[in-house]
């Protein structure tokens, strides 16, 4: 009997198209089916076809207690109780702290420190769609230092994904650095010392919004009033925005994107209650009051992350409970609870299923990662124990 082929049913075009519109755990799938789906899976035109679909919006949540880091990926629906685990990235022994997460367009870059002999910086970025990590090389002009400002993005312009990494001291920003997924280098952006400070808002500068080839971030300027600081993609150079009057001497400021064109500020006025801001139109100058979230009897909160359906993902301290703020009606609907033990740090981040990495030979799975950073911790307890 003659076996027929797939390929004389369909011709590949269509399978890209009909592939490219599986959910990522399907697709990783179906690339065991035969050796023509696996190796049509890993080309580039059919990653870049499948980050073109529309797919299911998803929020990544980091939190931590005592450095002992979770995350989870959950399904952005009415009631966000769907979710998936992701594995963890740091085994408890490896001493790692200080995790900062950036994310866009499926990919995460991970900032984190860990001790050793002496105090470690490193970079990655993680794709937790297909659980893979990609170890970025140290810069050679700087140290990866805890103080620093950082941007993840993507450049539509040249399909790659860029890494912004700067050093904030008090007074200035200098050694700033642009690094390039596609070219897997780094190099440096010569356009001298910028002159602003973080006057302790250092916490929040490791947070960047990240919008139309834009990278923001609030600082104070050289008249002493905050100010969004922009750096674009495109020309590479940095830019100033104003804020609105009543923010421009105010400390615990954080960018976050509003929508596909927009940026949005939240203002914490105590641990209790948060005002949020958003930009009418991109360059307009003209920004809106949004909303006030919070109330006493609540208790401490966290603003996380602009939902799908628009409201706001915010997660309440007391009761370790996520709740969804609606900004039309101002009602607070109370989704899950997130923990039964208490959560030191939280963070959430928009995100979409990616392929990028998967055809990346030098990229490594998380399970290899962690016992990475596992036995390299190891491997230093026993260094000291043999020295005595």
């Amino acid at each position: 009997m003659k076996k027929i082929q797939v390929r004389e049913y369909f011709p590949e075009e269509v399978m890209v198209q009909i592939l490219s519109k599986l959910p990522v755990k399907s697709i990783l799938r179906f690339r065991c089916v035969c050796k023509l789906w696996n190796s049509i899976i890993k080309t580039p035109h059919f990653i870049s076809t499948f980050s073109s679909n529309k797919h299911h919006p998803y929020i990544i949540l980091l939190h931590s207690r005592i450095y002992n880091y979770k995350y989870s990926m959950r399904f952005d629906d009415k009631d966000f109780d769907d979710y998936k685990s992701l594995q963890t990235l740091f085994h408890p022994s490896s001493n790692v702290f200080d995790v900062v997460l950036l994310g866009f367009n499926g990919l995460f870059c991970l900032h984190y420190a860990y001790r050793m002999d002496r105090l470690i910086g490193k970079l990655v970025i993680w794709n937790p769609s297909i659980g893979k990590f990609f170890l970025i090389p140290q810069p050679s002009s700087c140290l990866l230092r805890l103080n620093n400002i950082l941007g993840f993005g993507f450049d539509s312009r040249t399909n790659d994904y860029k890494l912004l990494f700067a050093w904030f001291s008090e007074t200035s920003i200098k050694d700033v650095v642009l690094y390039s997924l596609n070219s897997n280098s780094w190099r440096q952006i010569t356009h001298g010392v910028l002159n602003y400070r973080n006057n302790n808002m250092l916490s929040e500068m490791t947070t960047t919004a990240f919008v139309d080839g834009r990278f923001h971030w609030p600082v104070i300027g050289d008249h002493k009033n905050v100010v969004v600081l922009v750096f674009d993609l495109r020309d590479e150079m940095f830019r100033e925005i104003s804020l609105p009057e009543c923010l421009e001497n105010c400390e615990n400021l954080k960018m976050i994107a509003f929508g596909e064109s927009s940026i949005a500020v939240i203002h914490r006025n105590s641990e209790y209650e948060c005002d949020i801001w958003a930009m009418k139109e991109y360059n307009s100058g003209e920004w809106m009051k949004l909303a006030t979230i919070g109330k006493c009897w609540r208790g401490k909160l966290e603003v996380l992350e602009f939902r799908d359906n628009g409201e706001i993902l915010v997660f309440f301290h007391r009761g370790q409970r996520l709740a969804s703020y609606n900004t039309k009606n101002g009602r607070i609907k109370n989704l899950i609870p997130l923990s039964s033990q208490k959560i030191d740090m939280i963070c959430g981040y928009k995100h979409v299923e990616s392929l990028v990495l998967l055809n990346n030979d030098s990229a490594i799975s998380n399970q290899v990662f962690e016992e990475l950073h596992a036995e390299k911790f190891m491997s230093s307890i026993r260094a000291r124990l043999a020295q005595g």
